[in-house]
C-alpha cells in the first residue's frame, strides 16, 4: 500500500512540476481537507480560510520542483506551507489594525465546562479571538511553538508573544464563562 501510494504521489508532483491541471486538481483534492482544517485554525472566518488555503497551493504548484528536488515528505512540506502561508496573511493583516488592549482578568476554574465543549466549540472560540491573539493561542498551543520562536515568525518580541498567550486564554476563559453563563440562563431553573 505504501508502494501505491508513493508511486502516485511521485506522478502527482512530476504532473506538477510539468503544470498539468489534473496533476494539480488531484494533489489540491488529496490534501484539500486536513490543510483547510490548518487554515481555519488562523483564520476568523471560512472565506478567509479559503483564500489562504488557495494562496499556499499556488505556492506549492510554484515551488514543488525544488520539493522533487530534495525530497522528503510531501505532506508535511505542503504543511509548513499552508502555516507559513497563514502567518504572512496574518502579518498582513496586523500591520492594518490595532491590537486590543484589555485587562486580564483571573475568574474561576472552568475546567469541567471545557470537558464538557466539542472540538469544534473550542475552535468557534479561538476563532472569535483577535488575530494577533489567535495566531499566537494556534502557534503556541497547537503548532508548539515557544514564545522565542513565536517572536521571530511573527517579528514581535519574545514579551509580547507571552502577554499575548496569557490575554488569549483569559479572553477565552471569559467566554467560556460568559456560554455557560447563558446556557444555565437559559437551561437552568
Amino acid at each position: 500500500m505504501e508502494i501505491a501510494f508513493s508511486v502516485i504521489e511521485e506522478e502527482l508532483i512530476q504532473g506538477c512540476i510539468k503544470n498539468e491541471r489534473l496533476a494539480q486538481k488531484r494533489l489540491y483534492e488529496r490534501y484539500y481537507g486536513k490543510m483547510f482544517g490548518v487554515c481555519m485554525r488562523y483564520s476568523s472566518h471560512r472565506e478567509q480560510a479559503t483564500e489562504i488555503l488557495n494562496m499556499a497551493f499556488f505556492k506549492v504548484f510554484k515551488t514543488i520542483e525544488s520539493f522533487a528536488a530534495k525530497g522528503g515528505n510531501l505532506e508535511a512540506w505542503i504543511y509548513r506551507i499552508m502555516v507559513n502561508t497563514a502567518l504572512d496573511y496574518l502579518r498582513a493583516e496586523l500591520r492594518h489594525q490595532h491590537s486590543d488592549i484589555e485587562k486580564t482578568v483571573y475568574v474561576e476554574d472552568t475546567s469541567d465546562v471545557i470537558s464538557d465543549m466539542s472540538a469544534e466549540d473550542i475552535m468557534r472560540l479561538v476563532n472569535r479571538l483577535t488575530p494577533a491573539y489567535r495566531t499566537v493561542f494556534n502557534l503556541y498551543v497547537v503548532e508548539g511553538y515557544n514564545h522565542k520562536e513565536i517572536g521571530d515568525l511573527l517579528g514581535i518580541s519574545e514579551g509580547t508573544s507571552k502577554s499575548n498567550l496569557a490575554k488569549a486564554r483569559a479572553k477565552l476563559q471569559d467566554m467560556i464563562i460568559e456560554q455557560n453563563k447563558v446556557k444555565v440562563s437559559v437551561y437552568g431553573k
